[in-house]
């Protein structure tokens, strides 16, 4: 009984096994069916247009997040990467005084900043969490603006108004002819060899063009004083004041072409009427606004002289000279020109001119414990004559500075300037072999090529010119016998000597790089920016290190193999080739030409006879 019993139930299993295989085998095929159908629709979905273009724009979206955007604010000021910040900004500096030092005359102190950041950046490379990076709007907001107020500030306006006909020829004239050129030869260059590297578009090239025909002034003013240059040189005022009035045009011109990176944009005539017209505006109202802006401040610091301490007023200069920057970054126009005008007004009228009797008075005053006297204050002169106080206010050579705030302010501005150069420098040294950055072989032979082609052709177009001018007038001047002033000069003649230097001399550096970073990323939804901007930072960094390590480097001995070095002389009055270099003595050793902005001519170096 108990096997039959034993029998019934396992048949009874068997049965219930069968079925649940049945009633799973079912739902199998049903899921099967399910998933398939599922999968069906999805696929449909993925493969439909609009959901591509979904699925693009979002990708786009999170891409353009991950590189630009902050995802954690906390992390990005941690005291790692601060230590790491500072320690880079302190190997630059004890780089560049081992360079000064030293006398290392073919190594620039800029490509030492670079040196020391690949050099910090290969080490990087195995603390993978440590990002050095930060917002590329910094560089045009906060690095730059120091950079071109003190260069504004620090050149002599005496010796730039000499030769300001040349100056602006090759700033305003020169920018715009090398953009073009380097854009042709970058556009039809990177065209040709297609095959081998991706064509670089003309707005891109244009854009490209703009950036890289910006000269830094701080690089250029580095080279040049390490060579005992001075601003009584006319080689030194004729390569400081082109690179500084050179970088407002070419952020003007970055800037409106710009705005052309749009693939819905239609470039007609019309456009570049109105590109034209834009690029008129935003030059000639950003001048009226820094302008404006520094005889506000002479105004301010006239009816506030004597109420304040020097270090207020050299607090209340900085201010002063930063507000209309960001107003008209602000309004969309120009901050770097209306810094350059600011600078120009505030150091003629709020500095002084007077630059020798200020000297003689600041030993005086530092050598002994009672104060110079001080002329009468204005404020004083104008309750009695208020006609006479008005015209005062930019009458005064003398400034309206204390003589401790007239001190310190160039060895503030130089500071705050140095530091912020190096610190580019060394960005750009940091994150040169990045994924920020697609390197091409080709694309930096041309982009180096077209630098190097463009202020070739420029250089030599434009000095006929000047040298037509100053032929002229010095034709007039003896045909109406206009007797000879210290105050001014009859032209300046560019022979070939010196159109070989500026050419030599035209550096790039921070300016290129800062325009090159605010470059709009493409964005394919609004068809803004451009996706080649890896490939424009390459290139940039490309003509930057070459122009720095190669023309930097080599200044010195090519104004030297043209009897156009400086030479110092020691106490014996014997030829010093490397003591103009050392602590960046100034002395007023060049002329370029036999007119030499003070009227007299210079020592030259003696090469020896055979």
């Amino acid at each position: 009984t108990d096997a039959v019993i034993q029998d019934v139930l396992m048949l009874k299993q068997g049965d219930k096994l069968i079925n649940q295989t049945s009633a799973a085998a079912k739902e199998a095929a049903e899921s099967s069916k399910a998933m398939s159908d599922t999968a069906a629709a999805v696929s449909a979905v993925l493969n439909d247009p609009t959901s591509v273009e979904a699925r693009t724009c979002c990708t786009s979206i999170l891409n353009v997040y991950h590189e630009n955007c902050s995802t954690d604010d906390e992390e990005d000021i941690s005291d790692t990467r601060l230590f790491l910040i500072v320690l880079v900004m302190a190997l630059c500096g004890m780089v560049k005084s081992l360079i000064r030092h030293y006398q290392i005359l073919w190594l620039p102190e800029a490509a030492g900043c670079i040196i020391v950041g690949i050099f910090s950046g290969y080490v990087l490379m195995f603390f993978p969490h440590n990002d050095l990076s930060f917002d590329g709007h910094w560089f045009l907001r906060i690095m730059v603006p120091p950079i071109i107020f003190e260069a504004a500030l620090s050149i002599d306006k005496r010796s730039f108004n000499r030769h300001i006909v040349p100056i602006l020829l090759y700033a305003v004239a020169g920018t715009l002819l090398a953009t073009f050129i380097t854009a042709e030869v970058v556009h039809r260059g990177s065209a040709m060899l297609e095959g081998w590297c991706t064509p670089i578009p003309y707005i891109e090239a244009l854009t490209f063009g703009a950036l890289i025909s910006s000269i830094d002034p701080i690089a250029v003013l580095s080279v040049l004083s390490n060579m005992g240059m001075t601003d009584k040189d006319t080689i030194y005022v004729l390569i400081f004041g082109e690179s500084l009035l050179n970088d407002g045009i070419a952020i003007v011109l970055f800037e409106t072409l710009v705005h052309f990176l749009d693939e819905h944009l239609i470039i007609d005539e019309q456009a570049v009427v109105e590109a034209s017209i834009h690029f008129t505006v935003v030059a000639v109202g950003s001048v009226l606004v820094g302008a404006t802006a520094g005889l506000l401040a002479t105004v301010y610091f006239w009816l506030f002289q004597g109420c304040q301490t020097p270090l207020v007023e050299v607090l209340m200069f900085f201010c002063w000279a930063l507000l209309p920057y960001y107003v008209c970054d602000g309004i969309g126009w120009s901050g770097i020109v209306s810094a350059v005008a600011t600078g120009f007004v505030m150091d003629i009228y709020i500095v002084g001119q007077r630059r020798d009797h200020l000297e003689s008075t600041d030993i005086t005053s530092a050598n002994s414990k009672t104060p110079p006297p001080r002329s009468p204050s204005l404020g004083v002169l104008a309750r009695e004559n208020l006609v006479f106080a008005v015209a005062g206010i930019f009458s005064n050579q003398e400034g309206h500075l204390s003589t401790t705030a007239r001190m310190h302010i160039g060895f503030v501005t130089g500071m705050i300037a140095t530091t912020m150069e190096t610190a580019i420098f060394a960005y750009l040294g940091l994150f040169l072999f990045s994924h920020r950055y697609h390197w091409s072989f080709l694309h930096a032979l041309i982009a180096i090529f077209a630098c190097c082609f463009s202020r070739g052709v420029m250089i030599p177009s434009l000095s006929f010119f000047v040298n037509m001018s100053t032929k002229a007038h010095r034709t007039a001047e003896s045909i109406c016998r206009i007797p000879p002033s210290s105050n001014t000069q009859s032209g300046v003649t560019i022979d070939y000597k010196m159109q070989f230097v500026l050419w030599f001399a035209g550096l790039r550096g921070a300016m290129s790089f800062a325009l090159v970073e605010s470059i709009p990323l493409y964005d394919s939804v609004s068809g803004e920016g451009t996706p080649l901007k890896p490939e424009l930072k390459a290139m940039t960094s490309a003509c930057i290190m070459f122009t720095v390590f190669v023309l930097g480097g080599y200044t010195y001995y090519v104004m030297d193999s043209m009897g156009m070095a400086p030479v110092k002389t020691d106490k014996n009055g014997t030829p010093d080739a490397k003591g103009a270099f050392e602590n960046g003595e100034d002395e007023d050793l060049l002329g370029s030409s036999p007119n030499s902005v003070d009227g007299t001519k210079s020592r030259r170096r003696q090469r020896p006879n055979a």
